[in-house]
């Protein structure tokens, strides 16, 4: 069912991502590291989940957002890895965590070695790191971690981030001083829908749940989601919950997503200039750096082109805004549409 809020498991759930699932298990067989990236709600998690369930792959699957917030330590990954960790390889993991003296089991604070041993358990299997971005936030390096792993235990890794600029900060993967350079990986990029894509994406939903929607309905929900499937379906889910269909209906459900969507914006960035930044952006749709600058500083005071310079770096890397042909723009048309909204 296309409207299911859960990330899809199976390809009969799965609407028209055959080529990047086809790419994505290719890469599985054969690479030490396959990266897959796209925006929030561009369907990553489902991709990867899909593809590693179709070729009956043994995987553990971590969602590094589940871990604490602040500064991660080695203890918050260990204890995130055994918890979503099944079967034998959970059991294997919490035997790793004590070590033994003179027959009783002695609990110590786990180690960078601890981890080490803990991830021999799950050799053979395939580790995935959801959100893997979560992890820069250590004293610890995690990319030196992944580096051991790929050079010297049967795992393979994929790792996946829609902060796709942080993601890459993260590994380094071009940084000769970095651990993971020189290491071969492979990358899916997860596309938007086209625009024909998202109405079938909703006619199709909308058919397994015996619903024929006008096709001007459709079409004003496809206009305020622009192909990104996760608010598509959100759109159908609540449509069907809801039990109509009407442009009033389509309407409170883009309000809905809005309102959600700057709530995970303020959650993920505070500060002052960065709203201020976003609200420009979203009230001229496109925006070069003079106008950015000129409308912040109209609200705010000035401000140094440095620091200017450090917060569109910033939304760039966590995917609010991205830069085409010199503007900055705000890919996701809910949350453009929240700070439009917000003025």
């Amino acid at each position: 069912m296309y409207f299911t809020q859960e990330p899809k498991t199976r390809r009969e759930d799965f609407f028209d991502m055959d080529e990047a699932l086809r790419e994505f298990q290719r890469y599985v067989r054969v690479s030490k590291l396959t990266l897959v990236t796209g925006l929030r709600r561009y369907g990553k998690t489902s991709l990867i989940l899909t593809g590693l369930n179709e070729m009956g792959e043994d995987y553990v699957f971590l969602d590094c957002r589940l871990l604490p917030a602040g500064m991660i330590s080695v203890k918050d990954f260990l204890k995130l890895l055994i918890a979503q960790a099944r079967g034998k390889v959970r059991a294997a993991l919490m035997r790793v965590e004590e070590v033994r003296l003179a027959g009783l089991g002695v609990r110590v604070r786990p180690s960078y070695e601890t981890l080490l041993e803990a991830l021999k358990t799950i050799e053979g299997k395939v580790l995935v790191l959801d959100e893997a971005q979560e992890l820069r936030r250590s004293r610890h390096r995690f990319d030196k971690l992944l580096a051991y792993i790929y050079d010297h235990l049967n795992v393979r890794l994929v790792v996946s981030g829609s902060q796709i600029g942080l993601l890459h900060k993260f590994l380094r993967l071009e940084d000769p001083e970095a651990p993971l350079f020189g290491r071969a990986y492979a990358e899916v990029r997860v596309p938007r829908l086209t625009r024909e894509l998202s109405l079938e994406f909703l006619r199709e939903g909308f058919s397994q749940h015996s619903i024929s929607p006008e096709e001007r309905l459709l079409e004003l929900a496809v206009d305020s989601f622009d192909g990104i499937i996760g608010w598509l379906s959100y759109f159908g889910y609540a449509s069907v919950m809801r039990g109509e269909l009407s442009e009033k209906l389509v309407m409170e459900v883009v309000r809905m997503a809005s309102r959600l969507a700057l709530s995970e914006f303020n959650h993920a960035v505070q500060g002052e200039r960065y709203g201020e930044v976003m609200r420009i952006v979203s009230l001229l749709g496109k925006a070069r750096w003079g106008e950015v600058k000129r409308g912040v500083e109209a609200r705010l005071g000035r401000i140094p082109d440095k620091s200017l310079a450090k917060v569109l770096r910033r939304l760039v890397d966590m995917g609010f805004l991205e830069k085409v042909e010199g503007a900055y723009r705000i890919p996701d048309p809910v949350l453009a549409r929240a700070f439009r909204e917000a003025d």
